[in-house]
């Protein structure tokens, strides 16, 4: 996969990965992993819809 990152954010990408530690590939699956189970635990509640 390949994801392009405007100057700015390639830059502040690169940072938080040095403060980190880490590799930037490891710190954006880490930051889109992030991201996504919260869209996830914000998803409304389905309800079930029995016939009676």
């Amino acid at each position: 996969m390949k994801i392009n990152f405007t100057p700015e954010t390639y830059e502040a990408l690169i940072n938080q990965a040095n403060r980190e530690n880490k590799a930037a590939a490891a710190l954006v699956s880490e930051l889109i992993t992030t991201v996504l189970n919260k869209e996830e635990t914000n998803e409304p509640k389905k309800k079930s819809s029995k016939i009676r």
